[in-house]
């Protein structure tokens, strides 16, 4: 677990550093995404028989490159890649673990269209991500950050068309789909006013 402790602190320190060229929400994300991430994806590995470290190292590093540069930049994901394959290996995470974590949980945390993880971690961490989006304040400070570049319609439209994804698609355990829920339709109620 020291590695994973350590790798912890390498991304927190990250985030801390405060990147200029990063969006203005970055440093909330750490604490207030990030760790958040993390936490449920270390209970919902425990929950269903995941590899705890793999999955909350997956999460720890599920976005890496927002501690550097702007979503909307081209190399965001690629870069959030490369970072995350650097750090695992800094912190002793063998090739066949970062191959898991980087090119199955990370590349596809975020269940666009019909891509999924296959890896249980990969499952957790989607679904982890789905949590720290519907069951947290996430879609408020996400507005927030959105209302000085979009109208509240577009805003309104963005968000509809996440939690969808968030929940539908992300959450990879029905049970976990169930108790969500009422969060879910709280969100999606709000919105679509």
């Amino acid at each position: 677990m020291y590695r994973l402790q350590n790798l912890e602190k390498i991304v927190m320190d990250a985030y801390a550093l405060g990147s200029p060229d990063r969006e203005e929400w970055a440093e909330w994300l750490a604490e207030h995404h990030v760790l958040v991430v993390a936490d449920y994806a270390t209970k919902l590995a425990e929950q269903y028989g995941a590899d705890t470290e793999l999955s909350r190292a997956a999460a720890l590093l599920h976005d890496v490159a927002d501690i550097k540069m702007k979503r909307a930049d081209p190399n965001h994901e690629q870069e959030s890649f490369n970072i995350a394959r650097a750090m695992l290996e800094e912190t002793g995470f063998s090739d066949s673990e970062i191959k898991l974590i980087v090119d199955d949980a990370i590349r596809y945390h975020g269940c666009h269209g019909e891509e999924r993880p296959v890896s249980l971690e990969g499952k957790v961490l989607a679904t982890a991500d789905a949590l720290a989006h519907l069951r947290t304040d996430f879609y408020v400070f996400a507005t927030r950050a959105l209302g000085k570049q979009k109208s509240l319609d577009e805003i309104k439209d963005w968000v509809l068309k996440k939690i969808e994804r968030d929940f539908y698609n992300k959450i990879a355990f029905d049970e976990i789909r169930n108790e969500t829920e009422p969060d879910y339709l709280l969100i999606k109620n709000l919105f679509s006013r």
